[in-house]
């Protein structure tokens, strides 16, 4: 099968929100792609490269869709929601914005990808490791093997790592955790890997769905993390009482989220949620303390903010 392959120019900050776009355009995949050479180098993450670097640096984010005959309204829909972003007060650099398209093989987008995806540690103890390198790990390491396919994430976002920090610090062995948007699995199984009991990993993309069960197979933890394909938290089994309730998702869906997540918390259980950039922290606080949350600690990482809080009941 041939695939149309559109590509959006933007920054680093903006990944998130493009990638986002893309799949709710439809998309079967997102890849994001940068300088080889400087995304690579030694496998460390974007934050560190010196900034004169990274605006030299090109990065796109792209998504792939079949080729049916809707190539062209496809393309057209693109650029009508990319045209409404650029409206947006977002408080993100959003970069170049040019939109390219172009008919690639199928076996060729599937693994070009590869090259950008390297080993990362991405927290004191936890490293993710796409299935395809080597890593010589240390005693302390915490090695998360991950193939994302066409599901998103691969850990070495902002917001993935300051979720696995505020899972490092409050997983306790023995508990649940619900994860609302699970993408390729990270949070899953890292929590899973922390000491979790159960780990409930929701998702409404089947393929992500499909390849957190993979992901979490691949890891030895099959056992503890239940996959099902869900809206937010709907498919949560009745009765659930988690002691965690984790959503690296997009700052207007953790506010509509905040409304619900409480229905499957235990009292004082640990919400915490992400996916937030910097100017929607407010609306996000406000919201959270509405619904009768206690902000406990907030994290910085560039323009991205995670929040741990307890639901007081």
């Amino acid at each position: 099968m041939d695939w149309l392959k559109i590509g959006i120019r933007t920054q680093k900050e903006a990944e998130e929100i493009f990638s986002a776009l893309l799949m709710e355009a439809g998309a079967k995949g997102v890849s994001v792609e940068g300088d080889n050479e400087a995304c690579a180098k030694g496998g460390l993450p974007w934050d560190y490269l010196d900034e004169e670097v990274l605006e030299k640096v090109p990065f796109c984010v792209a998504a792939f869709f079949p080729c049916d005959g809707s190539e062209r309204e496809i393309l057209a829909d693109i650029k009508e929601r990319v045209r409404r972003v650029k409206g947006m007060n977002l408080g993100v650099p959003l970069g170049r914005l040019e939109i390219s398209a172009r008919t690639v093989r199928e076996e060729d987008w599937e693994n070009a990808w590869k090259a950008y995806f390297k080993p990362v540690k991405i927290s004191d103890f936890v490293v993710i490791k796409p299935t395809w390198e080597d890593y010589s790990a240390a005693p302390e390491d915490v090695v998360i093997e991950i193939d994302p396919g066409m599901a998103f994430g691969t850990g070495n976002h902002e917001t993935t790592r300051m979720c696995v920090r505020f899972l490092e610090e409050y997983i306790e062995p023995g508990m649940t955790v619900v994860d609302a948007g699970c993408g390729s699995g990270i949070l899953s199984i890292a929590a899973a890997k922390f000491g979790a009991e159960k780990v409930y990993a929701l998702d409404l993309d089947p393929v992500a769905v499909a390849v957190t069960g993979e992901n979490a197979q691949r890891n030895g933890c099959a056992d503890t993390v239940e996959v099902r394909k869900s809206d937010l938290l709907a498919e949560v089994p009745e009765g659930t009482q988690a002691d965690i309730v984790v959503a690296n998702i997009i700052a207007d869906v953790v506010i509509a989220l905040n409304g619900v997540a409480q229905e499957y918390m235990k009292r004082n259980g640990m919400y915490i949620c992400s996916g937030i950039i910097d100017s929607r922290l407010d609306d996000v606080r406000k919201s959270l303390e509405e619904k009768r949350f206690k902000v406990i600690q907030i994290l910085e990482d560039g323009e991205w903010r995670a929040i741990a809080c307890k639901y007081r009941g």
